[in-house]
């Protein structure tokens, strides 16, 4: 959340700067934008300049920031008094191209913000979109927490990309389901995307072979192995590399106005399909009435969906807390509703 604070804090100076008819003290800005702290009531000598000192901090950081955005921070000196120094932002230098951003436009860079939090391009992330916040209409949304992507993945992005680019062997824990937990010894050559899951591309030193590994799957700290530049990558990487991944298709039943992501690459199934398949799985839980008929007061929607891994597709049926059910296969049902029980009794201690 402190990242989140700060560029809040950084945005609504930007637009104090920006609007206020003459130039901001330190203390004006101190007592009136959000973000700052004034100084405390009724405090002692020493209090006073603890907080004023943590004030001077803030402001410098922030002032720095917005330079580095490049918005034209002027430093403006009263007249009368050289030692009385104020602040403006003049819009017209601080202009950039009209940038008409939609609401999910903005959700989007907020979640490619999130997705960086806390790795290296994490302040850049994070100022880009301060920036482009400020000269478009929508008001700043709540941060969005990357549900689908844990801390660590992001921190394991990050440190790929970097040995990527230096051409340096990295060494890491990692768990596959055929072979369990071991450590692993690989030359990175690229990072993929493929079906919604990010993979590191390399070879494996031990085995001498390409392999890839989902970047989700690794644990622990990445540790830099040998000297920079010890290796050449491909230039180009076969998609033969992926074959051993081991997906297939499902039948997913969705309430009505949930599941857009999930519905975005699935299949909708027609109303006689929905019969067969509901009959077929009633043991499920899911009656033929509900799957079929568009009237009844539960009604559940039915999607064809292909998965490159069930774990995946498992975790995001669960994110969705009961909006979606699955229907077949049953080792991807089995699973949903193993891995629902033990999250209960977690939760129930």
């Amino acid at each position: 959340m402190a990242q989140a604070d700060a560029a809040e804090r950084l945005l609504n100076l930007i637009i104090a700067l920006t609007n206020a008819p003459r130039r901001m003290t330190r203390d004006e800005i101190r007592n009136t934008v959000a973000g700052y702290s004034p100084r405390p009531h009724g405090a002692n000598a020493a209090e006073a300049k603890s907080s004023d000192d943590a004030f001077e901090r803030m402001f410098e950081r922030d002032k720095k920031a917005l330079r580095e955005l490049g918005v034209p921070l002027s430093t403006v000196t009263d007249p009368l008094d050289g030692a009385d120094i104020g602040y403006k932002i003049v819009a017209a230098d601080a202009a950039m191209p009209t940038l008409d951003l939609t609401a999910s436009e903005v959700a989007v860079l907020s979640l490619a913000a999130e997705y960086w939090q806390g790795a290296t391009l994490g302040d850049d992330a994070r100022l880009g979109l301060t920036k482009l916040a400020s000269h478009t209409p929508h008001q700043v949304t709540e941060p969005m927490p990357w549900s689908a992507l844990s801390t660590s993945s992001r921190d394991a992005t990050s440190a790929f990309v970097d040995a990527i680019h230096e051409r340096q062997c990295v060494r890491f824990d990692y768990t596959s389901v055929t072979s369990g937990s071991a450590i692993r010894n690989v030359q990175p050559w690229r990072l993929l995307v493929r079906g919604g899951t990010e993979y590191l591309v390399g070879l494996d030193i031990d085995k001498g072979e390409t392999r890839t590994y989902r970047v989700s799957r690794v644990h622990g700290q990445i540790k830099l192995v040998g000297e920079p530049g010890s290796f050449e990558r491909p230039e180009v990487v076969p998609d033969s590399i992926f074959s051993d991944a081991v997906g297939g298709d499902a039948i997913i039943a969705l309430r009505p106005e949930s599941g857009y992501a999930l519905r975005a690459r699935a299949t909708a199934l027609d109303t006689s399909a929905a019969r067969e398949i509901a009959v077929e799985s009633a043991s499920i839980g899911v009656t033929a009435t509900e799957l079929a008929n568009e009237h009844a007061p539960g009604q559940w929607e039915l999607f064809k969906v292909h998965y490159e891994h069930l774990d995946l597709l498992r975790d995001e049926i669960l994110s969705l807390r009961g909006a979606a059910k699955v229907i077949m296969p049953e080792a991807l049902a089995a699973s949903v509703v193993d891995y629902a029980r033990k999250a209960l009794e977690v939760a129930r201690g």
